[in-house]
């Protein structure tokens, strides 16, 4: 019987040790690493090495275990790519196994391993997917798409083999079950976006009706979301409910600034809902827990107390497709002059000038006061970017 008990202990060790191995590469790997800015900023502090404690400030490793020691005493054991310290107490990616620079042709030979399937049950979980694929071969990372605004699974997927000819296996099989589920669409990525803007053109072709502005952002949709995957910071949004209709953005930005590289506050004055943007990725977490213990439990601003929680899922994507899409927006006006008029110069509605020292220099001045810095944790986004956002309601709360 203890035989039994301890073999069935040292499966148990076994498990956690293979999971606990395939977070940190994946955390460290080609993928994650190439955008995780929080990651990358770490990595250059001390040489490439990360405390264990900033590990575990990522919820899927946590989840895991929260035990240093059974970290490290797996990836000494089994991994390929992470060294652990003398001391146990730090890990960084093998100064043998540099991290790729982010060329075209790096993104082809991505393109060249990356596949879209469809068809898999809506209550799929993402371990079981990562092992399905996993008996085709190894992968750096397996992406549920989930429907718009909503954080239900739409049963299609996109997945990065390490190889290529384990994606060309998988797309080549001439019919590929999921439990009891025969996989509607299989293709490589460039594939899918092929596809999709071929289909795009059919339809342009088409008698202009009603429906066509909804087919055009349908259409468009996988796009958008790729692109503010690729240059959102992750894990880096609070949503904060039932502030006092007078509370200013200063207010919130002094409150959180001791707990966290607070970047931008997201609300229109007299909303009692909005949003607390921080610099690094991964930090959201940590700042509430910071600053709820602070105020023993409680987040208590202009004397409300708040209910704040982390951004996650789709709707942190959402949040983060909609400010690119403002900087853009903002970017076009820009080019056409502006507002008001035809350039800097002009003069706006209300007749005063457009000039840094007129109407828009006031402005600009006032909000950056209000606001504070305006780092939008994106690369190639500068302050005078940054949208206006107004108060994004959920389904969540």
């Amino acid at each position: 019987m203890s035989t039994q008990t301890s073999n069935g202990e040292d499966e148990q060790i076994k498990k956690i040790n293979e999971k606990v191995v395939k977070q940190i590469e994946y955390y460290f790997g080609d993928m994650n690493l190439m955008r995780d800015k929080f990651l990358k900023e770490k990595i250059q502090e001390d040489d490439g090495w990360v405390t264990i404690e900033t590990m575990l400030k990522f919820n899927r490793l946590k989840q895991i275990t929260d035990d240093s020691k059974v970290i490290c005493e797996a990836l000494k054991s089994s991994s390929e790519l992470v060294e652990v310290s003398e001391n146990g107490d730090k890990i960084r990616r093998r100064s043998d196994k540099p991290l790729p620079g982010d060329t075209q042709e790096r993104r082809d030979e991505i393109n060249n391993r990356s596949i879209y399937a469809k068809g898999f049950p809506l209550d799929a979980k993402l371990d079981d997917l990562m092992s399905f694929f996993e008996t085709y071969g190894p992968t750096e990372n397996v992406f549920m798409k989930k429907e718009f605004h909503k954080k239900t699974f739409k049963g299609s997927v996109f997945v990065v083999f390490k190889n290529k000819e384990d994606a060309a296996k998988f797309i080549s099989e001439e019919e590929t079950k999921y439990q009891d589920s025969v996989l509607e669409v299989k293709k490589f990525k460039a594939d899918y976006f092929k596809d999709k803007q071929a289909a795009r053109k059919s339809k342009g072709n088409k008698k202009e009706d009603k429906s066509k502005p909804q087919e055009a952002e349908k259409n468009t949709e996988e796009e958008e979301s790729e692109k503010a995957r690729q240059q959102m910071t992750r894990n880096a949004v609070l949503f904060l409910k039932g502030m006092d209709p007078e509370t200013s953005r200063e207010e919130i930005k002094t409150f959180f600034a001791p707990h966290g590289d607070v970047g931008w506050v997201d609300f229109d004055k007299g909303s009692t809902e909005g949003y607390l943007r921080l610099k690094e990725a991964n930090s959201a977490e940590p700042t509430l827990e910071k600053a709820r213990k602070a105020g023993d439990g409680k987040i208590v601003i202009h004397d409300k107390e708040l209910e704040v929680r982390v951004v996650e899922g789709d709707e942190e994507l959402e949040y983060w497709k909609k400010m690119f899409r403002e900087i853009a927006e903002r970017h076009d006006k820009k080019k056409k002059g502006g507002r008001g008029g035809p350039g800097r110069g002009g003069k706006n509605q209300r007749g005063g000038k457009r000039g840094r020292g007129g109407y828009q220099g006031k402005r600009r001045q006032n909000r950056r006061r209000d606001d504070g810095d305006g780092d939008s944790g994106a690369e190639d986004n500068d302050d005078d970017d940054e949208p206006k956002c107004k108060t994004v309601k959920t389904d969540s709360d």
